[in-house]
């Protein structure tokens, strides 16, 4: 079968048909039965569900691969693995797309169409493009149980999300209430508050002056005698109040000013009133404790329809709401005639020059701030009073918080679990409903005859309250999340109790990024809680983020993204997912440059390159013939088996370790040195001769045994990080006759850590030989001694123990080091050679004699040593000039230096290599 393995790794030639044959085999999926009746641990991750119309970014990339490694290695170790894939419906992206298609195409909007007809323009968009990216996670690799591919719009899923709305409406934890809401005037609907991200931005703070009618003025006075900043007076004679905003244009929706009622500076002016600039009327000055004295002048105004804390403020004092903007954020008739129908921004500049035509605007500065802006669009999300449904948290938050505190859910990296825990402390109530036409529709009915609500499970012919049939369902629909949340139960057919719910949940691993900590994760543990009594899975790794080579995190805006498929097209699957994988440390980002694609995945290319050719010559070398079971040849080891097996026992054991706390860049690290390191380096080259039958039959029948044993342990510890290469290889290699062959690599039992496999004598013995072939080695380079000439060493001081462990190594050491002869004698006097110190204090000494042109080389270290002394005088000349020193920028005369240190280091070094030659 070697014969049939080019020289090079082709991966389009392999990846396709190996992940076919593995889908049509069946191997991907895993029935309840194996679980309910065959007794086998489930082992059960859900994916992320990504964008219906989203394609693979490398964002997607890091995140599968991380859980396909961590399925395929949980496969191998014969639990009932299950990876279920799916997509979401993503309300507001997929709708904001389709209504971009509808407005190229035909110049219409979704109100044009109506709402059903706009829903089925959807259906068919979603029906033509959705899935996509689920055909390109199967392209890098992902083993997803596809038979179980979901959709969060499917008749099952939409049965969770009705059954979980009635029953929280029913416990009272769902309500409709009128609060101040993030609302997108871009996508024209409400967010959560995890939905209207904060972008720090550069905006003004602006100080307004508001003027007090001239019966509270002398109010006025005295708050000013009391130290109230926030008072003063025109040179006209007029008090006003000085307030700060940065959004000016909301003064005109101003129902109050507000102190703390404690602030005795401000004490004389609590219930006068003040004139409210350009509506010229009169808006009360209340006291409430939301207030902070020591901010600040101690004195804010109140916009109750724009502004949640100033809402709040609002309902405690009795002050009027008045919003004035519409849903498009254009100011409406509630405002002075000359501003309405303005933008939100240029309402703001038209505010702001009007009142300083005024005199009162006191000034404004710079002021960077947190303004939040819609996840989806980027559009600056506005604070607006409106009627939503809401789901009441903190109960809900409880166990998922406890779960937290007593370790029942780990994160990973644990830093995490501080930032989960805060969040959860101080949770608000979730905003739930979205203007929007594509989504859950939310299962309530308004009565038009009784005001009566119902809210069932099904589709009602009538109102449950007065029977009559005049209802109208509600035309909001839900925020996606609110379906994704049930996501861990849903997609296995709750509520029914079904085989699947059964096997497989609770989950157990979930892999995610920390942006979905709160809009996800921590709502499904809620959820979990709620609905099951238990948490939905136990481990929750949050990766780091794919960044470019600069820091700055990929995006369509910046231009800096990677497409996943052109790396898989042009390096292929495993490149990218070896790439990312060694670059998983937790909690750290990985940097990649998307300008040079070639160096970005060098190192998945190179490791897979690296696996190929050490396969292809392990599988020549070894041929077809079965190999011998390793039990039978155990009288034949030599060190050097005795030393791999040892190797492979610690590899085995530290990259299961390292699997199980999700530390895969430090699984990726031990078995790539492993391989590359010990196995390719070291043990391919020890047992080459006896392989060709250099040391007799039963030798090389014991070398071909622990080789092909060796390797197949590699392919296998390998296999969930580069599943292709490894599955073409392992195909390929031979077996013994006895002994049953694993169907396929990729349910080839994971390699246990056989501890009768540890032995420290052989890995002593190896570790003094592979130091003194590369001390030797070093010694060759150093004086130009080719690598093909035969030497002989001198071993002086070496202990008994050492003696033993190299003198057994003959035909090793000369094989890889060319050594034909060892004294531990010497060296002799006035003899010359080079000379280096093993960690052991025994001292190599390779005599030169012989083998250099020694007066040639002595007579080229002088020249070098000449030069460099040349060198330093200059630089030395150049740092003795005081001038030089305190005027040249500081850079300039640290280069100089460490040029000194450098030639100094090199002078020393040559000198010391002079000594040796001439016998010194």
């Amino acid at each position: 079968m070697s014969d049939a393995l080019p020289p090079r790794l082709d991966p389009h030639a392999i990846e396709g048909p190996l992940y076919r044959r593995a889908r049509d085999e069946g191997h991907f999926h895993c029935s309840a039965e194996r679980v309910l009746d065959a007794g086998a641990d489930p082992y059960v991750i859900v994916i992320p569900p990504p964008n219906v119309t989203a394609v693979l970014h490398m964002g997607h990339g890091l995140n599968n691969t991380v859980q396909d490694v961590l399925i395929r290695w949980r496969r191998m170790q014969g639990r009932a693995a299950v990876w279920v894939p799916g997509t979401d419906h993503a309300g507001i992206a997929t709708q904001n797309v389709v209504e971009r298609r509808l407005a190229e195409a035909e110049g219409a909007t979704r109100f044009d169409l109506g709402r059903e007809p706009f829903v089925e323009k959807v259906w068919e968009f979603v029906d033509e493009t959705g899935g996509r990216i689920l055909d390109q996670l199967a392209a890098i690799g992902a083993s997803c149980d596809w038979d179980r591919t979901r959709f969060t719009l499917d008749p099952e899923l939409s049965r969770a999300v009705r059954e979980v709305f009635v029953r929280l409406y029913e416990k009272g934890l769902i309500y409709r209430g009128e609060y101040i809401i993030n609302w997108c005037p871009r996508c024209g609907t409400a967010l959560s508050n995890e939905e209207a991200e904060g972008v720090e931005s550069d905006g003004r703070l602006t100080h307004l002056r508001y003027l007090l009618p001239e019966d509270a003025w002398a109010a006025a006075e005295a708050a000013r005698d009391a130290g109230a900043e926030a008072v003063g007076r025109l040179d006209d004679g007029r008090w006003y109040l000085t307030v700060s905003t940065t959004r000016p244009e909301t003064m005109l929706g101003d129902t109050g000013v507000a102190v703390h009622p404690d602030d005795e500076r401000y004490r004389p002016l609590v219930g006068k009133d003040v004139i409210l600039p350009l509506a010229d009327r009169p808006i009360p000055i209340v006291a409430d404790e939301w207030v902070d004295p020591e901010f600040g002048t101690g004195m804010v105004k109140v916009t109750p329809a724009h502004d949640p804390n100033d809402f709040d403020i609002a309902q405690r004092a009795g002050l009027e709401v008045l919003n004035i903007l519409t849903p498009e954020a254009v100011t409406n008739e509630a405002v002075p005639e000359a501003f309405q129908g303005l933008d939100r921004f240029d309402a703001r500049r038209r505010v702001v020059e009007a009142l300083e035509g005024l005199g009162l605007v006191a000034g404004s500065e710079a002021h960077r701030h947190a303004v939040p802006r819609c996840y989806r669009c980027e559009t600056v999300v506005e604070p607006r009073l409106s009627d939503q449904w809401f789901v009441r948290m903190e109960p809900l938050a409880r166990p998922a918080l406890a779960a937290a505190r007593d370790g029942t859910i780990r994160l990973h990296p644990q830093r995490w679990t501080k930032v989960y825990e805060e969040w959860l402390e101080n949770i608000r109530d979730w905003c739930i409903s979205r203007q929007l036409w594509w989504g859950h529709r939310i299962p309530v009915w308004y009565c038009q005859d009784c005001d009566g609500l119902t809210v069932v499970r099904d589709d009602p012919d009538a109102c449950v309250h007065c029977g009559s049939d005049r209802i109208e369902q509600d035309p909001d629909v839900l925020d996606t999340w609110f379906s994704s949340w049930l996501w861990p139960f849903s997609v296995f057919g709750w509520p029914q109790e079904t085989d699947d719910l059964k096997a497989f949940y609770p989950g157990h691993a979930l892999v995610t990024a920390p942006e979905i900590l709160f809009f996800w994760v921590a709502r499904m543990i809620m959820a979990g809680y709620e609905f099951h009594g238990e948490p939905p899975f136990r481990d929750v790794f949050l990766h780091g983020t794919v960044r470019d080579a600069q820091g700055r995190k990929m995006s369509k805006s910046l231009g800096n993204g990677i497409d996943p498929m052109e790396v898989v097209d042009r390096f292929g699957a495993d490149a990218l997912r070896y790439t990312v994988l060694s670059m998983c440390g937790v909690g750290t980002d990985i940097h990649l440059d998307h300008q040079d694609l070639e160096s970005a995945f060098a190192p998945g290319r190179n490791f897979a390159n690296k696996l190929w050719n050490a396969g292809r010559f392990t599988l020549m070398s070894v041929g077809d013939e079965p190999v011998h079971r390793l039990d039978e040849v155990m009288g034949e080891l030599e060190v050097g088996d005795r030393w791999i097996l040892s190797r492979l026992f610690h590899t085995s054991r530290e990259m299961t370790r390292a699997l199980e706390r999700f530390r895969l860049h430090e699984a990726v690290e031990r078995v790539h040195h492993f391989f590359w390191g010990e196995f390719a380096d070291w043990y391919l080259e020890l047992v080459k001769s006896r392989i060709r039958g250099d040391a007799g039959e039963a030798s090389r029948q014991a070398a071909r045994a622990v080789l092909v044993h060796v390797f197949d342990q590699i392919l296998r510890l390998l296999h969930p990080l580069v599943p292709f290469v490894t599955e073409h290889l392992w195909d390929r290699i031979p077996w013994p006759r006895d002994r049953e062959r694993p169907a396929r690599l990729l349910v080839a039992p994971w390699p246990e850590a056989d501890p009768s496999r540890e032995d420290p004598e052989a890995e002593a013995a190896m570790a003094a030989f592979q130091e003194l072939v590369t001390a030797v080695r070093r010694l060759r380079k150093e004086y130009g001694v080719g690598e093909g000439t035969p030497v002989e060493v001198v071993l002086a001081g070496a202990s008994r123990a050492f003696r033993g462990r190299i003198s057994g190594q003959g035909p090793q050491l000369q094989q890889l080091a060319r050594i034909e002869g060892i004294r531990f004698e010497g060296p002799e006097e006035g003899e010359v050679g080079a000379t280096a110190v093993l960690t052991s204090g025994v001292e190599v000494f390779l005599p030169l004699a012989g083998l250099v042109d020694l007066d040639h080389e002595r007579e080229r270290l002088r020249e070098q040593i000449q030069r460099l002394d040349g060198q330093l005088t200059g630089v030395r000349k150049k740092l003795a000039n005081e001038q030089f020193v305190s005027r040249a920028p500081a850079d300039v005369v640290d280069k100089e230096r460490r040029k000194e240190a450098t030639f100094l280091d090199q002078r020393d070094k040559l000198a010391a290599k002079l000594s040796a030659l001439e016998g010194v």
